[in-house]
């Protein structure tokens, strides 16, 4: 399999896009899509470069090389991204810090 496929399909994934979704934005069947996830299609450079401002990623980045160790969640991709659950739990802390300055507010005398 085409290394630079599976990478794709992990930058999608990360950003919580469906293969219909991608299909649509490059304006190709979603069968035609899945071949390139797959590898069964060569990329050519300007197609890549669609993709890459669809999923916002740099593409001199996306062909170094892959990080020697695995990471075990196959939800995390090593891009810079962080996957929806990490960022709702990040929201979630967010919220409670905010709630937490709230109350500190309110108790200062005015």
């Amino acid at each position: 399999m085409n290394p630079y496929a599976s990478r794709l399909r992990k930058i999608r994934v990360s950003h919580d896009y469906s293969q219909e979704y991608m299909a649509l934005k490059l304006g190709i069947t979603l069968s035609a899509y899945s071949k390139i996830e797959r590898g069964k299609t060569e990329l050519t450079i300007s197609r890549l470069v669609q993709i890459a401002e669809i999923l916002q990623f740099d593409l001199p980045r996306f062909f170094e090389a892959e990080p020697a160790v695995q990471v075990e969640e196959p939800t995390q991709v090593g891009y810079g991204f962080v996957t929806r659950a990490e960022f709702m739990e990040h929201v979630d802390k967010l919220h409670l810090v905010e709630r937490q300055l709230s109350d500190i507010l309110s108790k200062l005398p005015q």
